[in-house]
């Protein structure tokens, strides 16, 4: 018999403080009767105040000793008292459920996931009633199910409720985990027993052979699969989309497979791979379409494990930018825009001038005009009284010497030695971005507010003509006044987990971000123009930047290529019965029930409750009129 929550010591100091304030109740309570007197007249107010005798002894000792054993009932309640040994029972036991990915596979012996949930349930039977289990769920991360519990029933319920995920199973750290959990209870550890077919993404450390009570409930059956491994799909330059597909055999014999890329009802691109065993082949097919829509990409294949033989992807819209362009000059400026195919272009007169207009972008070159409505605007060159940003003076012949390249606008413009004839100068309030700048101030400058771009040279008549920087410049202003339309779209379908990517473009650091579907911000690592993120569960991912847009669709299941070789000394399979001590048994709730019913029969016989009866009973009879 020992005490489960409290020690001795504390057990006993709050028995000796709960009977020292009750016996000092009885012995300083004061009597008080009511009495009933026919007047007061009588009555003479005494000069001196009559003393109050305290009581020397206890006048109902059956009342204070009841009451003191229904307190020392209740306080063995808390203490949870338990009859056995505590040193043989309470041990800590921890049962790891692999739920990874390929705990999905279906064979000819039965379904994994199925065979390990039910050697879990038979080892659950035989662990004794008085041992804690801790169900701990493994995938790439260990997640505890539920903690050290007596009630077996409650993991019992968990194992029922768990299933595979999609990622990859990481059985070092889970065995770490458990051994950790069993350090930090501080108790008798029992078994770490881990349900699984042993698949790990990990290399064997070594941990598993320095545990005592590791314990094996292995799946039956050998599984033969060839699936996707990973596949991406790009917009090109010519704006058609480009697809990657790669599908690996993890079987031990040669498998030829078909291999189909749909887009809506559409198949765009058919493959017939021959796969070597543990090896992988990849392909490409190309397909335009500017609508939005799903691609499915199916393998036809009949394996035992169908969740890696499909997957889609969702592709954006294609949309275009619609600038209009007013200039008496169309010819200079036409390469400028009509170089970019999403770019639909039209060409007006000055005259034609209207402010209304449904384009997305006006260009006004030269002209003396009112801003345009709701649409963005570049302004070349416009005339002193008619620039949306006024004009601080005009400067000729002066050298560009510096191009702002801290923000989108100016990014990438790096041309040297440029000397302009004529050239005005902005004035720059709070909020305005510089794109270029001479001595005096800046010469191109963009108004956030206005959502307007003005440059004050032409830079088709100037020697910019000639540079790689001009249609750098437009395309940066194009971004910035529309960035959707040009944002850099590439998704992917691959497995949750850890993920590393090598990005092809030099990301914007300050406005990287990445984020899940739904969710929050994903930390991540840049290393140069290496990305790594984690995600333990099946989702969307998004990689942004403010130019280039990545998705990646974690939905694929991990399937690791090595299997986990137990350590020679590991117990396996399901125990007959787990040798322990003594089962120990909770005595708590029959004490707090006598300590109930001693506090409710003390308040019945010597409490108020017993004046309340006798009052009842002593109540005269009515009196009834006489006839």
């Amino acid at each position: 018999m020992f005490f489960f929550n409290l020690s001795l010591v504390e057990f006993l100091g709050l028995f000796a403080a709960a009977t020292g304030v009750v016996t000092a109740l009885y012995l300083l309570d004061r009597s008080r009767r009511r009495h009933t007197v026919a007047t007061l007249r009588f009555w003479s107010h005494s000069e001196t105040p009559s003393e109050m005798q305290h009581r020397r002894k206890i006048q109902q000792p059956w009342s204070l000793l009841l009451q003191l054993l229904s307190l020392l009932c209740l306080l063995l309640a808390l203490a949870q008292l338990r009859w056995g040994s505590s040193l043989g029972s309470g041990r800590d036991h921890v049962l790891i459920l692999d739920v990874s990915a390929i705990m999905d596979a279906r064979t000819p012996e039965g379904a994994w996931m199925d065979q390990a949930r039910a050697a879990s349930q038979a080892w659950l039977k035989a662990v004794p009633a008085g041992d804690r289990v801790m169900l701990v769920r493994a995938d790439a991360l260990p997640t505890a199910a539920t903690a050290f519990e007596s009630n077996h029933r409650v993991v019992a319920e968990g194992i029922t409720l768990s299933s595979p995920g999609a990622s990859a199973l990481n059985l070092n750290a889970a065995l770490r985990f458990a051994a950790q959990a069993q350090r930090l209870q501080g108790k008798s550890a029992g078994e770490i027993v881990y349900a699984g077919a042993g698949h790990s993404a990990e290399e064997d450390d070594g941990f598993a052979a320095t545990l005592d009570g590791l314990r094996i409930l292995p799946v039956r059956g050998e599984i033969s699969n060839a699936g996707l491994r990973k596949v991406s799909l790009r917009r090109g330059a010519d704006d058609a989309w480009d697809a990657y597909v790669t599908v690996r055999n993890d079987g031990a014999k040669p498998r030829t497979v078909a291999a189909a890329v749909l887009f809506g009802k559409g198949v765009v691109g058919r493959r017939q791979l021959t796969l070597a065993p543990k090896s992988e082949q990849s392909f490409s097919t190309t397909f335009q379409t500017e609508a939005a829509g799903v691609v499915d990409v199916l393998l036809q294949v009949k394996d035992d494990f169908p969740g890696d033989d499909s997957t889609s992807l969702e592709l954006p819209p294609q949309t275009r930018l619609k600038v209009r362009v007013y200039s008496a000059r169309p010819a200079v400026l036409r390469p400028v825009f009509s170089s970019n195919p999403r770019i639909d272009a039209e060409y007006l007169l000055p005259a034609q001038y209207r402010p209304d207009t449904d384009a997305a972008v006006v260009v006004l070159d030269r002209m003396n005009a009112a801003p345009p409505v709701n649409a963005g605007s570049i302004w070349i060159d416009p005339p002193a009284g008619a620039s949306p940003v006024q004009i601080v003076s005009s400067k000729t012949n002066v050298d560009v010497t510096q191009w702002h390249n801290e923000n989108a606008l100016g990014a990438g413009l790096r041309a040297t030695d440029v000397r302009l004839a004529r050239a005005s100068v902005f004035e720059a309030k709070a909020g305005d971005l510089p794109v270029a700048s001479i001595p005096a101030g800046p010469i191109i400058l963009a108004r956030p507010s206005l959502r307007a771009v003005v440059l004050g040279f032409h830079p088709v008549d100037s020697p910019l003509r000639f540079e790689l920087v001009t249609p750098l410049l437009f395309a940066n202003i194009l971004r910035w006044l529309e960035p959707d339309v040009f944002l850099r779209h590439e998704l992917s379908a691959s497995s949750a987990g850890s993920v590393s990517t090598l990005l092809d473009f030099d990301p914007d650091r300050k406005n990287l971000r990445v984020a899940m579907d739904g969710g929050g911000a994903i930390p991540y690592t840049l290393d140069d123009r290496t990305l790594r993120f984690f995600s333990g569960a099946a989702g969307v991912v998004r990689v942004a930047d403010g130019r280039h847009e990545m998705v990646y669709s974690l939905t694929l299941p991990d399937i690791p290529q090595s299997a986990w070789t137990p350590p020679p000394g590991a117990r396996r399979g399901v125990p007959a019965s787990l040798a322990g001590g003594a089962v120990a048994r909770d005595l708590w709730q029959w004490l707090a029930v006598l300590g109930a019913a001693g506090l409710l029969i003390e308040w019945l016989l010597y409490g108020r409750a017993r004046r309340l009866f006798r009052v009842a009973e002593a109540a005269p009879p009515k009196l009834r009129k006489a006839s």
